[in-house]
């Protein structure tokens, strides 16, 4: 009996990048609203950078609030979105496309918002390093805000390397067997780290932002290493493999040609669209 394609490596790739969407636009868009909630007025929004019109007084609002405007809403958000999704994927009873596009989903947004932690602890850059900036009058806060978003960052990363590790024995049916191994986490995970890594420097040379070069962007794109820890604790490095297999389902097979086409619209929207931004005339 002829073997039927295996279309998976496909299939993982169109749900990459509908994930790499539902995260990094998002991240900008919740920028964006945020603006519009505080009483800024949007002047662009793009793939990677919002600008507003700042029209409100900084020092007339309490520190939350300073957090929230200043930059620090768009990857708590994340963390929150990819926090309910980790329960999601561990807990219901998922169809293997859907379990597999969630697992990605999940993974993306925690990366980006723990990410965004350690990257703005460590180095006050990004989202977090504009924050920063809203705090002159208190250096003390400042300090003692890096030193926190650097711990969670920093714990949380590392957490997300188990947790992507324990959620790639969803996908195999041999835990002993390292070549199904391998090729469940390179399809589960480095693809994403590829689609997210090249979309996001392609999306950055594009930008509108003067304040955004190949440099940063690749700073921030470092957010997307967890997937890279993820494939090699499973498929090189035999972390945690579990006493018994935690299979339920195979990576899907048969090619989904409407998620390829959803997949790539998507994407091209966002190098095309997005890339250089939307301008809005005020």
């Amino acid at each position: 009996m002829e073997q039927k394609k295996d279309f998976s490596l496909i299939n993982c790739i169109s749900t990459a990048m509908i994930a790499y969407f539902l995260t990094i636009p998002v991240h900008e868009g919740i920028h964006a609203i945020t603006y519009l909630i505080y009483g800024n007025e949007v002047e662009w929004y793009s793939a990677g950078a919002v600008r507003s019109y700042n029209l409100i007084d900084i020092g007339s609002l309490s520190y939350f609030h300073r957090v929230m405007v200043g930059g620090g809403s768009a990857s708590i958000i994340n963390v929150i979105i990819g926090i309910i999704l980790m329960f999601i994927v561990l807990k219901a009873s998922l169809g293997p496309t859907v379990r597999l596009f969630l697992t990605q989903l999940m993974g993306s947004h925690l990366s980006c918002g723990i990410g965004y932690f350690m990257i703005g602890g460590m180095f006050a850059a990004g989202d977090w390093g504009n924050v920063f900036s809203y705090f002159t009058d208190d250096e003390t806060f400042v300090i003692v805000l890096r030193i926190i978003l650097a711990v969670l960052g920093s714990i949380g990363i590392v957490f997300l390397f188990f947790l992507l590790n324990h959620l790639s024995y969803y996908f195999i049916e041999d835990a002993t067997n390292k070549k199904e191994k391998l090729s469940v986490a390179f399809k589960l995970h480095i693809i994403m780290l590829i689609v997210g890594f090249v979309v996001g420097m392609i999306t950055t040379a594009l930008s509108p932002s003067d304040e955004l070069n190949l440099g940063l962007g690749a700073l921030y794109n470092m957010m997307w290493i967890p997937f890279f820890w993820g494939f090699m604790f499973t498929g090189v490095m035999n972390v945690l493999p579990p006493k018994k297999s935690r299979f339920q389902y195979k990576l899907p097979s048969k090619l989904n040609v409407a998620l390829l086409i959803i997949g790539v619209a998507l994407i091209l929207f966002d190098i095309i669209v997005l890339g250089p931004g939307i301008h809005f005339d005020l």
